[in-house]
């Protein structure tokens, strides 16, 4: 059973985290700030757009999703799953999510001088979300299977 949350928080991550990127309220926002900031010349010669990716990035990515995936699985979902407490999960999967965005965005802040600044809390608190939705939808989903 641990695996088959571990493969439901995988597809759950994959689509909310993969629909907000490519959301209209998500490029829109992050087109706004990055203009704002004087940062578009920068992201121009320094971001990667998908449709120039290959086989290195598209590792890269499933390799951070069956990370973020583990994680929360470990950390959150089956904890809570073993307490029986939905509560758990989210407190836990909240915390995991915007360390594990903290932990990217902050760096990136640090190091290039246009940055926008509101991104940093902006792109930590969407982490603690993503994460939040993911455990709490599974753990549920869990939680009401064994009551069954």
């Amino acid at each position: 059973m641990h695996f088959v949350r571990f493969i439901a928080a995988f597809l759950v991550y994959t689509v909310i985290d993969v629909g907000w990127n490519l959301s209209p309220i998500a490029t829109s926002m992050y087109d706004r700030f990055y203009a704002e900031s004087g940062n578009t010349a920068l992201f121009d010669s320094f971001g990667k757009q998908p449709d120039t990716w290959g086989g290195a990035e598209f590792i890269s990515l499933l390799v951070f999703l069956l990370l973020i995936a583990f994680a929360n699985s470990y950390l959150a979902i089956e904890p809570a799953v073993k307490e029986r407490s939905l509560r758990k999960a989210m407190q836990n999967s909240f915390v995991l999510g915007c360390a594990a965005y903290a932990t990217y965005i902050v760096p990136i802040f640090l190091n290039l001088s246009t940055w926008p600044s509101i991104l940093v809390p902006i792109d930590i608190l969407i982490g603690g979300l993503l994460s939040l939705i993911t455990s709490t939808a599974v753990t549920y989903v869990s939680l009401r299977r064994s009551e069954s």
